[in-house]
């Protein structure tokens, strides 16, 4: 069974865990070989326990994580937009569920709770920016009603990639949204 619930300090270890081996499997191929071999679990983890404790000081900034019993397999962050340009009010910068345990709702469930915790926060609008050639998670924010809004460029581990952004006009239709399984191979 799954648990979805507000990240803890201890949950450092974990969340590094799963953003090193999420990012080497879904970025491979588009993201340097080198910069993705080089994300240690032991420097994420100090980086994510500094960011849970400052997390106090930005009370629009949640961290949510997804248990499967004592582990940990998916996390997703939100909070206030990061961008003044952008057209929503919040943003979800980052979701990851290790990819043995996708497939069953627990991407779904985690874009619910940031979508919910937005909008406790007053936040109505929501949006992100996901690498433009990465497909499979495209195709995820579109199942889950995201509109294609606007392109830039930004630079990652020293390489300059495309994003695309994707927002929720109404993040409440996020929150409630009963998603139909998505059909392989659309992009």
């Amino acid at each position: 069974m799954i648990h979805i619930r507000m990240a803890r300090r201890l949950d450092a270890p974990g969340i590094a865990r799963v953003h090193a081996t999420t990012w080497k499997e879904a970025y491979r191929g588009l993201l340097d070989g080198a910069y993705l071999d080089s994300l240690s679990e032991k420097r994420l983890a100090v980086r994510w326990r500094t960011h849970l404790d400052r997390r106090k000081e930005d009370r629009d900034e949640e961290i949510i994580v997804a248990m499967k019993g004592r582990e940990l397999v998916g996390f997703a962050n939100a909070s206030a937009s990061r961008e003044a340009f952008a057209p929503w009010e919040a943003e979800i910068p980052m979701i990851y569920v290790l990819k043995e345990h996708r497939g069953g709702g627990i991407g779904r469930g985690l874009m619910k709770a940031a979508a919910d915790h937005c909008i406790r926060r007053g936040m109505f609008s929501g949006g992100l920016w996901v690498l433009r050639d990465n497909g499979a998670a495209r195709d995820f924010y579109e199942a889950l009603g995201g509109e294609p809004q606007g392109r830039k460029a930004d630079s990652v581990g020293g390489q300059i990639v495309q994003l695309v952004g994707y927002w929720w006009r109404d993040i409440a239709q996020l929150a409630e949204r009963k998603v139909q399984p998505m059909t392989p191979g659309r992009r």
